[in-house]
């Protein structure tokens, strides 16, 4: 247990990087116990709720207080506080309202605190004005080298540099119908996914609860994984017809991969923090909240990223070959009947940016519901 909280603080007893001043001095937990005369767990534990919760000024004080009279320090005292991950600018304001320092060495620290963040930040945002100019730089190139090669071949049948692929785009744009083909599609792909993302989520959660539930689920999930897509789309168009084969289908590829990762995720909770839970009586939603929830979400995470690039791909080959009506794969196959190259990649280029902007949407969502909610542990009202 004190291993697992250890690893959620940092490596080696301390805070993560970035958590206090990069040249500010850290203790160790095992230094900090020492000094204040506490368990080394407990230091870790405090450590672990000062980073989801801080900590009030009054409580700080008294710790000062504490600490000073068992002999500490006010550097060493300064260095704890810092270390377990309290705010330099909280640490000197406390310290100077406890009388262990004066206005001016207050001013002093803190003047210093703010010109030592202000450098940090400089250098964060030139290295990431550099790590975005080497990016761009990178993309021209290839852009240059498409259009080159279309320059070469010169020949709109086979290939379309970026040049025809924007008029195209253009074109395309300001067709009155854009827009209703794009939403279509987006609709119909976003529904197999939602579908399948809830579908999945509870899936794993009844069969890691019923044991016979998921003796008979496994293999229907284990058979959906290795059914061939062709064949998957072939018996959708049968069964369904084509203007749902692309809900349906990506509802079928996807739905796999969310079950099997969430039912590892909830498999993955700490037995020890169950057996806590229980002992003082969180109730199941809570438990649900602060015990289930951190252990499954990073394979929720990784297998939502994968199951959306996975989703736009199934999808946009179901309406290539079912053609519903408005939709992009249409589009994408009237382009082919026709040879029509620029067209083809301009209507390539919508589907990426969407693919695109739906991933970071949907993933700044379950990015949200992953953030900490220490702050609600002590709460009545349920």
């Amino acid at each position: 247990m004190f291993e697992k909280v250890k690893s959620l603080v940092g490596r080696g007893g301390g805070v993560p990087r970035g958590a206090v001043g990069d040249d500010e001095p850290r203790m160790q937990f095992a230094a900090i116990a020492a000094k204040v005369g506490m368990p080394e767990e407990k230091v870790a534990m405090m450590a672990q709720m000062v980073r989801q919760n801080g900590m009030a000024d009054s409580q700080m004080g008294f710790m000062m207080q504490t600490a000073c009279a068992k002999g500490v320090d006010r550097e060493e005292i300064m260095g704890m506080l810092t270390s377990l991950g309290v705010q330099k600018s909280q640490v000197v304001r406390v310290m100077q309202a406890q009388g262990l320092m004066d206005a001016e060495e207050a001013t002093r620290i803190l003047d210093a605190e703010r010109a030592a963040a202000e450098r940090r930040a400089a250098t964060r945002a030139g290295d990431a004005r550099k790590r975005f100019a080497r990016k761009a730089a990178i993309i021209a190139f290839w852009l240059v080298v498409w259009e080159l090669l279309d320059r070469v071949v010169d020949n709109r049948l086979v290939l379309a540099g970026p040049i025809r692929t924007l008029q195209a785009l253009a074109d395309q744009v300001v067709m009155p119908n854009f827009w209703m083909i794009v939403g279509a599609s987006f609709g119909r792909i976003a529904l197999g996914f939602l579908l399948s993302f809830v579908v999945g989520f509870l899936l794993a959660l009844v069969a890691c609860r019923v044991r016979l539930f998921r003796d008979f689920i496994d293999p229907i999930i284990s058979l959906l994984r290795t059914i061939p897509v062709a064949s998957f789309i072939i018996l959708l168009l049968i069964w369904v017809g084509n203007q749902a084969l692309t809900v349906f289908l990506a509802f079928f590829i996807v739905l796999p991969l969310i079950y099997t990762n969430m039912v590892t995720g909830f498999e993955s909770v700490d037995k020890q923090m169950l057996e806590m839970a229980r002992v003082y009586g969180l109730s199941r939603w809570r438990t649900f909240l602060y015990v289930y929830r951190p252990a499954f979400m990073p394979f929720l995470l990784s297998s939502t990223k994968i199951s959306l690039g996975m989703t736009w791909k199934s999808g946009i080959m179901a309406e290539v070959l079912a053609t519903p009506k408005p939709s992009i794969g249409k589009e994408m196959a009237t382009a082919r009947t026709f040879l029509d190259t620029p067209d083809l990649l301009a209507w390539t280029v919508v589907v990426m940016v969407a693919s695109v902007l739906f991933e970071k949407a949907f993933m700044a969502l379950l990015k949200r519901a992953n953030r900490p909610l220490g702050g609600l542990i002590g709460k009545r009202g349920e």
